[in-house]
């Protein structure tokens, strides 16, 4: 009886190996890991049904926290390129992916972009109280996926590489890169037809991740926090006084974060809290989602 207990699973692992079922992980596709949720539709974009991607920081999860699960750590071991994009979580996994997969090819997609500091956006006499606060304004920013001209520069880099990868399929990614070009070309349009008579005007965040999104069409991000710290006392009255002379009605929140300052600054300005989301995954759609919300509030 204990014999045929472990017969079978042998038997079962040979029919399976006979059969090319040996391996559930074994798509036939190229496995791609990415780092965050809006690059899934990137490489989507680029590689169709020619690449199985797992996002590595699932929806709802601090990109500077979390901590892979057992699951995606096998996918990791399985992996042929893992696209990142500049977070400091990645810095301390890269070595510990490279241990753990030898032939992972490790692809940053920002080599040609110029990245900024995160405490770029400052509003005037902010941050004089030198007694309550421990905000850094050195830190890059790395939200470098909100701005559809930087995300061309990630796209480019992208394609090169699955090419790169699988160059029997190469023409099919160069057409779907030109078709995603297209597409940010005809998103950056539509959010120039939102928002271009604003140009020059601020709107409220808590979290700053919207810098490079206003760099390029030419806004002013007023962030509440900054790598991850309250405002102090001092601090809030900045801001409100700030956001009562700029007529400021809508304080933007992310859904990753606590909207607990954001919603004692808006009760202040007599102003509404507006979530929007800088990991949703239909990355278009919610780009011009937010120049309409964003104008809407400067209206």
């Amino acid at each position: 009886m204990q014999k045929l207990v472990i017969a079978i699973p042998i038997l079962m692992l040979v029919f399976m190996a006979c059969s090319g079922q040996g391996d559930p992980w074994d798509t036939g596709r190229l496995s791609v890991l990415i780092s965050v949720v809006p690059q899934q539709y990137f490489v989507e974009r680029i590689a169709g049904d020619l690449a199985e991607v797992t996002v590595l920081i699932p929806p709802g999860a601090s990109p500077t926290t979390y901590e892979i699960s057992p699951s995606d750590m096998r996918r990791v071991n399985r992996a042929d390129v893992w696209f990142t994009i500049g977070l400091q979580r990645e810095v301390t996994w890269i070595p510990e992916f490279s241990s753990l997969n030898r032939r992972l090819k490790i692809v940053s997609t920002i080599e040609d972009v110029t990245r900024l500091p995160i405490g770029r956006y400052s509003i005037p006499g902010e941050h004089t109280d030198s007694g309550n606060h421990d905000h850094d304004h050195s830190g890059v920013d790395p939200h470098v996926w909100l701005s559809p001209e930087l995300v061309s520069i990630q796209a480019r880099a992208i394609c090169a590489n699955l090419i790169e990868l699988d160059p029997v399929n190469s023409g099919i990614y160069a057409e779907n890169l030109n078709l995603f070009l297209e597409e940010i070309s005809d998103l950056q349009t539509r959010i120039h037809q939102s928002i271009d008579s604003f140009q020059g005007e601020s709107f409220m965040v808590f979290h700053p991740a919207w810098g490079y999104f206003a760099d390029e069409f030419s806004l002013i991000q007023v962030p509440i926090e900054i790598s991850g710290s309250e405002p102090s006392p001092s601090e809030m009255a900045q801001l409100i006084d700030y956001g009562k002379n700029s007529s400021i009605k809508v304080v933007f929140v992310s859904p990753q974060f606590s909207e607990t300052s954001a919603e004692t600054i808006a009760g202040e300005l007599e102003a509404s809290v507006v979530f929007i989301d800088p990991l949703a995954l239909n990355w278009a759609e919610n780009l011009a989602m937010v120049s309409d919300q964003i104008a809407s509030a400067m209206e």
